[in-house]
């Protein structure tokens, strides 16, 4: 036991402990102006977000999936949250918090991270770049308090970062503008940030009994997919930079913990923040102890400057979101998908709209859906081929036809509407289906419906190069009856030879090309089994 604390120590703690504390200490100055910013945006107040970002930081780190991914408040979930304590007031927002970590803790342990995360890459710009919008709008109500103090903010935001990207330019424009604010633009005591206490947290369970549960828990599962999304998305770019693999799972369930624990205390809930990892990885973080570290310096901060921070303008504060949210739209990369494809740009165009107008997850799950759907009509080449067979000896006249590519819902109706054109005239027709890449359910059915449609004009139909699963479906569903398996499952050769035997009225050949077919299937079989016992007994392996 104690050989297994030490190696844990050594390995978890002081192998990554030097670029942990740098990491840490490089990430608080970076999360402080940004936690005061969400908490203030969210109406639940400053201290809200800080002590939000101390208690994921520690709780997301210690439980999470991924070692250097730095967790908080984020843009996208404080615009939620806004939504949702306009809605429900605080209590039903720090209800929704809650049931939000629950449901992530369930998530984490039914191990949906995997699927949580396939998400296409122009639904996530699209989100992204409706998240910034939606971010911009709501702070023009501390816009209006100064346009001055705000405009400095958002130009300070956009131009610091040109000039060097290290340097922690939200708390340089923070500093900047709350000193620029008490020389020359005094602010009245309710457009600054207020006093931030620093106690020790107490619970704050809502009464759940007097709130409308369907409405908490849709908001709730709201949050919990949107916080999943976010971590696991911020994950990868750890996983990234650092050359490293994080546990999907784990992570939302670490997430999950985080959220619960600090909704509790009616502080505000986070998600994997991707600029803050990304700090902290620069900077040198590797290991769990950066989140931790970085929490601990939020605390130093607001004990050492909580009287400064009092007096910070909510202009500046709003200044510094409206140049975060205008960095956070992907420009370059919207115009580079788009350029790419026009699937991407309507992709990213109908999300980032729906995430502004509507609701960000139903935007999710309607790019996802389009998505989905302009892949399938991209691959949905199927079609038919002929091949002529000479016929001027037949008594009957046969036609062959190869379908090509895939068999599914989307083609099914062009093949069989090709066929009814191509088979007139025909007596019998072989379709061979051993290059149909893809045969789904309603390709087996469309099969059926062919067979019936030229049976009814007098027309045979053999089918052959069947895949086993398109073999066992048409069995199934009363399509085939087994009696010309040789056939349905053979060549087409096999299957031309066949339908040739019955042109000529020949239903002794025919039987006889089925016969020969069996005897060589069978043939292959017991040579197989003889090779195989050979081998054993020779004690030849792979």
């Amino acid at each position: 036991m104690l050989e297994k604390v030490k190696s844990f120590i050594q390995n978890e703690i002081l192998s990554t402990l030097k670029g942990d504390i740098i990491g840490g200490i490089s990430v608080a100055f970076v999360a402080l102006p940004l936690a005061l910013s969400f908490g203030v945006l969210s109406g639940a107040g400053a201290a809200a977000g800080v002590y939000g970002a101390i208690c994921t930081g520690i709780l997301a780190s210690m439980f999470g999936g991924t070692k250097a991914q730095i967790s908080g408040p984020t843009g996208a979930m404080t615009v939620v949250l806004v939504s949702m304590a306009e809605k429900y007031g605080l209590e039903g927002l720090v209800a929704s918090m809650i049931v939000a970590g629950i449901f992530e803790i369930i998530m984490g342990l039914l191990k949906l991270g995997k699927y949580i995360r396939l998400i296409p890459k122009p639904v996530m710009v699209g989100f992204t770049n409706g998240i910034g919008m939606l971010i911009f709008i709501n702070q023009f109500k501390y816009f209006e308090m100064s346009p001055l103090l705000c405009s400095i903010a958002i130009v300070m935001m956009l131009i610091l970062p040109l000039i060097n990207k290290k340097i922690p330019y939200a708390i340089i424009t923070v500093i900047v503008g709350t000193v620029i604010s008490a020389l020359w633009i005094p602010m009245p005591q309710e457009y600054v940030v207020g006093q931030i206490p620093l106690v020790l947290p107490t619970l704050q369970i809502p009464n759940f009994l007097s709130m409308n549960m369907v409405d908490i828990c849709q908001a709730g599962l709201t949050l919990a997919l949107l916080g999943a999304i976010e971590s696991l998305l911020s994950a990868l770019v750890v996983d990234d930079m650092t050359g490293t693999k994080h546990d999907s799972d784990r992570e939302i369930l670490g997430q999950g913990i985080a959220n619960t624990v600090a909704a509790c205390f009616g502080f505000l809930i986070g998600t994997g923040a991707i600029a803050r990892s990304v700090v902290n990885v620069n900077a040198g973080g590797r290991g769990r102890m950066s989140g931790i570290i970085h929490a601990l310096v939020l605390i130093l901060l607001i004990a050492v400057f909580g009287d400064l921070a009092a007096e910070i303008p909510l202009a500046v504060l709003g200044g510094v979101l409206m140049g975060t949210a205008l960095r956070m739209i992907e420009y370059k990369e919207s115009y580079r998908l788009a350029r790419a494809s026009k699937e991407a740009f309507v992709v990213i165009a109908i999300t980032t709209v729906l995430t502004v107008t509507v609701d960000l997850t139903f935007a999710v799950a309607i790019g996802t859906m389009i998505s989905a759907l302009a892949m399938l009509f991209s691959v949905a080449n199927g079609y038919l081929e002929e091949y002529p067979i000479p016929c001027s000896r037949l008594q009957k006249r046969i036609k062959s036809f190869s379908i090509q590519g895939q068999m599914f819902f989307l083609v099914s109706e062009s093949i069989i509407s090709s066929l009814e054109v191509k088979c007139k005239g025909a007596d019998i027709v072989v379709i061979n289906l051993s290059h149909a890449q893809v045969v789904d359910i309603t390709g087996v059915i469309t099969l059926g419906k062919i067979k019936d449609s030229l049976a009814q004009q007098g027309v045979r139909t053999i089918f052959t190069g069947l895949p086993e699963p398109a073999y066992k479906k048409m069995l199934a569903l009363g399509i085939l009856d087994g009696s010309e398996e040789a056939i349905n499952r053979g060549d087409k050769l096999e299957a031309v030879e066949y339908a040739q035997a019955l042109a000529h009225g020949d239903e002794l050949c025919a039987c006889q090309i089925i016969h020969e077919h069996i005897e060589m299937e069978n043939a292959h079989r017991i040579a197989e089994i003889t090779e195989e016992g050979f081998l054993k007994d020779e004690g030849v392996t792979n």
